[in-house]
């Protein structure tokens, strides 16, 4: 048997262990140990602490990148070091790939890696602008993974080959969610015969859910009045009590704030709805649809990747309150189409967005990945893939040229 292939997953996030950091967890619990063995780099204590609990070896240090929008003074020396730990653990541990677990650590495993001649791989969660896919390196890593079909359109609009990309879909570990802790319909007084619409994520501008309490107010009047549960926290939470307050629904509108165990919404709900301003991909709309949720959404981002309009649920443009509203209420109003979404929906996340289905695909990439021979791995190689955006983004920039003689 051949042996695992030795993979450094480098994250570099904030203090906490959420969206990217959970993926990450997910994938390295479902990658299977005898093809690929797992090395983690951070910059956080949590995400640091998590990987050890999970058995891999695990290194921590302060990440810094440089040129991009807000980011610190640049601090060559500290570039340079991490270049140089990087080095060092890929020759500690025989690493054969560089997992870059998001595009901000790109910038120093690129160079490590093309100084070692070990395949980078950028994992993009998130859509790049423009001066950050240049700044943070991402057109020198050997190939870039995107989260959806979306997140990948800016890089080959820069002129990254197309072979150079491919998209690999999010998946979820359903069985790390725990059991049903508490009936919330009780908890919050929900009367039982009341239709609950479910959101979460963070109470930010970007998610929309300004949108959502609006198209909630606006809806035509019914026999039982339906809730609406939030969960998350964020910056938006004191402008979304307010709004409610204004909008006269505070009594059926339930901002929870961070929930523990998320199951809990899912199972009171009858319905999801996420009214994203943006979104590179939709996770909790892969959960929702686990649980039978059909979902209301809007066409951003990655999310028609995740709801199929009209058979997991229904899409409106963003920001258009009538629109989602008149969504809300046909779902509201229609139990069968509710169900057969809600079916469809669960089948289509079994398909599609499970941890195992993104951990084999993963390990296909890296057995390529690994194969390459070294010598297409060198700075000769790499300063070509950089050209080619490069000249690409020179010609956007330059004006045409004038004809040299009058015609």
């Amino acid at each position: 048997m051949a042996k695992p292939i030795s993979i450094l997953f480098t994250h570099f996030g904030e203090e906490w262990i959420r969206g990217s950091e959970i993926l990450l967890l997910d994938l390295l619990a479902a990658l299977d140990k005898d093809k690929v063995r797992p090395v983690v780099w951070c910059n956080g204590a949590q995400m640091a602490q998590a990987a050890r609990e999970a058995g891999y070896p695990t290194y921590r240090d302060e990440f810094r990148f440089m040129f991009d929008y807000n980011a610190p003074k640049p601090d060559l020396g500290h570039f340079l070091g991490l270049i140089k730990k990087c080095r060092a653990l890929c020759r500690q541990h025989q690493v054969q790939v560089l997992h870059s677990n998001s595009l901000a650590p790109t910038q120093w495993l690129a160079p490590a890696g093309i100084a070692e001649r070990i395949p980078v791989l950028t994992h993009l969660h998130i859509d790049y602008l423009r001066r950050s896919r240049y700044a943070l390196l991402l057109h020198a890593a050997t190939l870039i993974v995107g989260v959806s079909r979306q997140v990948i359109e800016g890089p080959l609009e820069d002129g990254v080959a197309p072979q150079r990309t491919c998209v690999i879909y999010n998946g979820i570990d359903f069985g790390r969610l725990a059991e049903p802790r508490q009936d919330l319909r009780t908890s919050l007084n929900i009367p039982a015969e009341a239709m609950v619409i479910a959101t979460s994520g963070s109470l930010i501008l970007r998610k929309g859910h300004d949108v959502l309490m609006r198209a909630f107010h606006a809806l035509p009047p019914m026999p039982v009045l339906p809730h609406l549960v939030i969960a998350g926290g964020g910056p938006e939470e004191q402008a979304l009590r307010k709004l409610a307050a204004e909008l006269g629904i505070t009594g059926r509108v339930h901002i929870l704030g961070f929930v523990e165990n998320i199951v809990d919404v899912y199972n009171c709900a009858d319905l999801f709805a996420l009214a994203s301003r943006g979104d590179a991909f939709g996770l909790a709309l892969a959960e929702a649809g686990y649980f039978g949720l059909p979902a209301i959404s809007t066409r951003v981002g990655g999310i028609p990747e995740v709801v199929v309009d009209e058979e997991t649920g229904l899409l409106t443009a963003p920001d258009d309150v009538g629109a989602f509203s008149g969504a809300l209420a046909k779902l509201i109003a229609d139990r069968e189409l509710r169900a057969r979404m809600g079916a469809a929906a669960r089948l289509r996340v079994e398909e599609n967005f499970t941890a195992g289905r993104m951990a084999r695909q993963f390990e296909q990439v890296y057995a390529r990945l690994a194969a390459l021979p070294r010598r297409q791995l060198g700075w000769s190689q790499a300063l070509r893939d950089v050209a080619r955006p490069y000249r690409n983004l020179m010609r956007l920039r330059s004006p045409p040229r004038k004809p040299r003689y009058a015609v």
